[in-house]
């Protein structure tokens, strides 16, 4: 019978030691009551400073504690940094989708700067996805009048840059200068701001040289150099790169190739700190990405604790009622509590149950979070490739130039020369596979060891391809027709001695 009253004792305690830890965990996942305040201010600061780090943040927040947000004025909010996390990852359509759907609920609550901005950035949206410049002008201009109904002028600001830059896209020089003075105005009106004016102003001269009017073109180039300073390596290249213009216009020829060497140097050093940049890109996605590991570590180590409890109290239920059975001939005087006792443990095992179902959520969650980080980090690795264009194009130039005019000095020709040694597609090649096994180690040798006939080129398509980048978004990003991207997938899955009906991304995928 003591033996009885001791193994009743112990589960009892065993039992409120278990109560004590879903406590615990319960008290985990309450830690989002205050999501409101969280969501609000991670908002007004991402909407000041446009940080990534703020907006994965704020979703991440939302997503591991599987926060349901009902108030509108909050859930438009998460819509719009849904719809921004979109466009950065290239997904237009979704970008679209929450970004409408965020304008609904900002109309219901009459947010008038959450409306503001998502016409701003769905300007922008179409700018990128779909160059769609009259449509996006339009956006723009509804934007500005959601701004002056509460006199954002940080915002305002914004908008007027936005058609600023898109009148020169579409060549509208009158209308770019017009918006231009009308950004200038507001940047003044602000007070402590100079940020825009400089490329404003260069934007400026560049119309006024379409609209043959060099003296105007001079006077707001000189204005631009007033704000522009030696660090500023781009602005300096479009500084330079209109000044060259200019020359050109005078037929100074000399002063204007000077120019344009100054806009090589000036793009080279863009370039440093790009990659600079891009590096410190990386670090901060990697930390965020062992953060989500420990975090994935902390939940998995969690559930192996509450599984290897329910082990224990299952088999002390089963040693516990064996006992109960021995002793029921016995003491029938205990066979209530005994049953009690049975359904208490039940309970807790079906409450252990739903517990572990809720551990294994998150740990999918996490799996997600992870796998789009990869996404986000591949999408980096591959705007680095896009580094090159504007070389690309002043070394096109000269070239055009000296095939055009034989009597051009050598000079100009060497410098021709150093540009294009500055973008060989090899060491450009060779940067891109670093960086991209990073993402997927050994996929280049597996490939290698199944076609070793692979070109270049052809590596280059197998990683577009498992990137899941269509014909159309391969043929931009490589400056070819969508057919020549066709014509090379297919020579690819010949010389991989694959069938027309199987597909290659599935393929390369199993690598």
């Amino acid at each position: 019978m003591s033996n009885y009253k001791s193994l009743h004792s112990f589960i009892v305690n065993f039992f409120l030691c278990i109560t004590s830890l879903l406590a615990q965990n319960n008290e985990i996942d309450n830690n989002a009551k205050n999501y409101k305040k969280v969501i609000v201010d991670n908002y007004y600061s991402f909407q000041k400073t446009e940080d990534p780090r703020l907006l994965d943040k704020t979703l991440q927040f939302i997503k591991l504690n599987k926060i349901e947000v009902k108030e509108d004025s909050i859930k438009s909010k998460v819509y719009y940094l849904e719809g921004v996390n979109n466009l950065l990852l290239k997904r237009y359509d979704k970008a679209e989708y929450f970004f409408l759907k965020s304008f609904e609920l900002a109309q219901i609550t009459n947010d008038y700067l959450l409306m503001g901005t998502i016409y701003n950035s769905r300007g922008v949206n179409l700018v990128i996805s779909k160059k769609e410049y009259q449509k996006a002008e339009e956006l723009y201009k509804k934007a500005i009048v959601y701004y002056e109904k509460i006199n954002e002028l940080t915002q305002q600001i914004d908008s007027y840059y936005n058609l600023t830059k898109n009148s020169v896209r579409r060549k509208k020089w009158k209308k770019s200068i017009e918006y231009a003075k009308k950004c200038i105005e507001l940047i003044h009106e602000e007070k402590n701001r100079t940020e825009g004016l400089k490329r404003l102003y260069i934007f400026i001269a560049d119309s006024y040289l379409e609209l043959k009017q060099p003296e105007k073109a001079f006077e707001n180039l000189k204005i631009a150099e007033n704000y522009i300073l030696l660090t500023d390596s781009y602005e300096n290249s479009l500084l330079n790169k209109v000044y060259a213009k200019y020359y050109e216009h005078q037929n100074n020829y000399v002063e204007a190739l000077k120019r344009y060497k100054k806009v090589s140097d000036n793009l080279e050093e863009n370039n440093t700190k790009k990659e600079e940049e891009l590096k410190n890109s990386f670090v901060r996605e990697l930390e965020l990405e062992n953060k989500l590991i420990n975090d994935k570590d902390t939940i998995i180590k969690s559930q192996n604790k509450l599984l290897i409890l329910s082990v224990t109290i299952i088999v002390l239920l089963i040693i516990f009622s064996i006992i109960t059975i021995s002793f029921a001939k016995k003491n029938n005087s205990k066979k209530n509590e005994i049953l009690k006792l049975n359904t208490n443990l039940r309970n807790l095992i079906d409450t252990l149950k739903e517990k572990n179902k809720d551990l294994d959520n998150k740990k999918e969650e996490i799996e997600n979070l992870l796998s789009l980080n990869e996404q986000t980090l591949f999408s980096k690795v591959l705007k680095i490739s896009t580094y090159t264009d504007s070389i690309r194009k002043i070394s096109e130039d000269i070239e055009s130039y000296t095939n055009n005019n034989p009597e051009v000095s050598s000079y100009l020709i060497t410098i021709g020369n150093k540009l294009n040694s500055l973008i060989s597609e090899d060491e450009l090649w060779e940067d891109f596979k670093i960086q991209f096994e990073k993402i997927r180690p050994d996929f280049f040798n597996r490939l290698k060891e199944i076609a070793p006939n692979l070109s270049v080129n052809d590596l280059k398509h197998c990683t577009y391809i498992i990137s899941n980048l269509k014909s159309k978004d391969v043929a931009q990003l490589i400056n070819v027709s969508p057919r020549s991207v066709e014509t090379t997938r297919y020579r690819i899955k010949k010389k991989m001695g694959l069938a027309k009906d199987e597909n290659l991304y599935d393929f390369l995928s199993n690598l």
